[in-house]
């Protein structure tokens, strides 16, 4: 082996580093032909990062609605599920009662009104939904249901029905229960209605529906009037109880009306969550397509450096092959 001088020792050394920073351009060069992305993004945008900033942050504020977005469509949907279940609820009982008038028997109208009651649970187990562990219809008071049980709500109008006599007497009371403070009100464990949250820029919406919404209220109340006949209301009055099935039935016929504005209502809010999430989408979209432009290396610029980096550490190599006697293959290893 020949033996180096001190001056050949510091080119050595110096023709090393030269290489080392070669094959690290080398590196860079090559992995913006592969990745279209600058390797030094603060070169590429000469120190002014404030463009940058901007989209990130805009894409940010949108990362956030696109969250709010997907919980405010979530509830609705499942807010829309609850008041088609009501209608379904209303349209089978009501019939049912409806035609109490022709049914002879104790019997028929105590199916009926067992029918009522259990389907007053139902509705009750609606309103008390849970979504992502938060009540539905709760308003702000979401960490419990707002409902009690059917039991618990028959029990609670019971008293207000001193004195009825007559199935009249009957379906005002509890419509005065239904409709007055200290009835229904007071058995409703909720908080007032949520606000709305932001979906877009400068745009909030809100499902702001709890169970004391008129809609509930007047279908509640249809299903306890009849309710009201199996826990043996007006016992041993077979024509009255008919009348006061009847009536049941008119109730939450003429409830439909209120449900059919309240799902309209929900539609429409509905419909804007997806525009939001549409036109934040295509934002969205927009803001990457300009920050990847921004990032973007230029491949014919960055093929032009690799090749003349190429060219650059082949010469090196042959000249440090020529001081240390070395080939390239050894170079390299």
């Amino acid at each position: 082996m020949s033996r180096l001088s001190v001056g050949d020792a510091s080119l050595t050394s110096i023709l090393q580093r030269q290489g080392a920073f070669l094959k690290g351009e080398v590196q860079r060069a090559s992995a913006e032909i592969v990745t279209g992305k600058m390797a030094d993004l603060g070169a590429g945008v000469r120190g002014d990062f404030l463009p940058l900033a901007s989209i990130d942050a805009s894409l940010a504020r949108l990362s956030g609605y696109k969250s709010n977005i997907t919980d405010a469509g979530f509830f609705a949907r499942s807010m829309q599920t609850v008041i088609s279940t009501f209608s379904q609820i209303s349209g089978e009982v009501g019939t049912t009662l409806l035609r109490s008038a022709s049914l002879t028997t104790p019997a028929q109208v105590n199916s009926a009104a067992a029918e009522a009651r259990a389907r007053l649970g139902t509705a009750l187990a609606g309103l008390n939904t849970k979504v992502s562990d938060r009540a539905l219809f709760g308003g702000v008071q979401t960490d419990r249901p707002p409902l009690g049980s059917a039991d618990d709500l028959l029990a609670a109008l019971q008293p207000a029905l001193a004195g009825a006599i007559t199935a009249s007497d009957v379906e005002t009371a509890v419509k005065a229960w239904f409709t007055t403070l200290g009835g229904y009100d007071g058995f409703y464990q909720g908080g007032p209605p949520t606000g709305p949250i932001p979906i877009a820029p400068g745009e909030d919406a809100g499902a702001s529906i709890t169970a004391i919404d008129p809609a509930f209220r007047e279908t509640l109340a249809g299903l306890a009037m009849a309710a009201l006949l199996d826990r043996g209301l007006l016992s041993g009055q077979t024509s009255a109880r008919a009348d006061l099935a009847q009536r049941a039935g008119m109730v939450l016929y003429s409830s439909e009306e209120k449900r059919v504005i309240l799902a309209a209502r929900l539609g429409t809010v509905e419909k804007q969550i997806e525009d939001a999430k549409t036109r934040n989408s295509a934002e969205d979209t927009a803001l990457k397509i300009a920050r990847a432009e921004i990032a973007a290396a230029d491949p014919f610029e960055a093929a032009s450096r690799l090749k003349e980096l190429q060219m650059q550490l082949e010469a090196l190599y042959l000249i440090t092959s020529r001081v240390s006697r070395l080939s390239l293959a050894e170079y390299i290893r």
